[in-house]
């Protein structure tokens, strides 16, 4: 089952990458025709729900019957792909609730996913140093720091994206060693079906970094 989680997330990857490519080519040809409205709208997702409404610009040429189709289509086609997104997120979640909890519970599915994605496998998300864990995609920003000292070090990856890490302000650093720390534990006790563990787990990492458990299904 690890393997299906595997490829679901990184279908959800591509998706995701071919989203936001034609999100953008959308706004550009739709800035032609209204740029007012392409520049007050920031969210690609609230962008495509409210371009589809706009007949005629406030700035720029009206649109002809067949440029507006073809807009239309191209708008379609990335609300297309904003559904699959969230049907592959749903299938991940249940997924990684059944082969992975407790580090579902502490990384949230889709991050959890990530890692287990990153490591091949969940013996291996089990076996890697929770130092490993910590840096799983951040390899370049690490290889340009080993080729030259004046880089910084990384000091997270894929876990920079949970909400504890983003939350730890001048902390991060160390917020990322710990739930990197905790994701490791979680990861053994996934791989050999142990108990629960995630939910003391979280209260640790609270207790010293406060709270961010609600915001924990990324």
């Amino acid at each position: 089952d690890d393997q299906l989680i595997i490829q679901a997330v990184t279908t959800l990857e591509q998706i995701e990458h071919v989203a936001n490519r034609l999100v953008k080519k959308a706004r550009e040809w739709y800035s032609l025709h209204n740029p007012e409205f392409e520049h007050d709208i920031e969210d690609h997702e609230a962008f495509i729900a409210k371009a589809r409404t706009q007949a005629r610009g406030v700035m720029g040429g009206s649109l002809s019957k067949e440029d507006k189709q073809a807009i239309d289509e191209l708008i379609t086609s990335v609300e297309a792909l904003y559904n699959e997104r969230e049907r592959l997120r749903a299938y991940i979640a249940k997924k990684m609730e059944a082969v992975c909890p407790n580090t579902t519970a502490l990384a949230g599915p889709i991050i959890g996913a990530k890692l287990l994605s990153h490591a091949g496998s969940l013996d291996r998300l089990a076996s890697v140093p929770s130092s490993t864990l910590q840096l799983f995609g951040a390899e370049r920003a690490l290889f340009r720091h080993l080729r030259n000292k004046r880089h910084k070090a990384p000091k997270y990856g894929i876990i920079f994206n949970h909400p504890l890490v983003q939350r730890a302000g001048k902390e991060r650093g160390k917020a990322a060693r710990a739930l990197a720390d905790k994701l490791s534990l979680c990861a053994k006790v996934d791989r050999f079906k142990g108990a629960a563990c995630a939910e003391k787990f979280i209260s640790q990492l609270e207790k010293r970094f406060g709270t961010w458990a609600s915001d924990s299904s990324s």
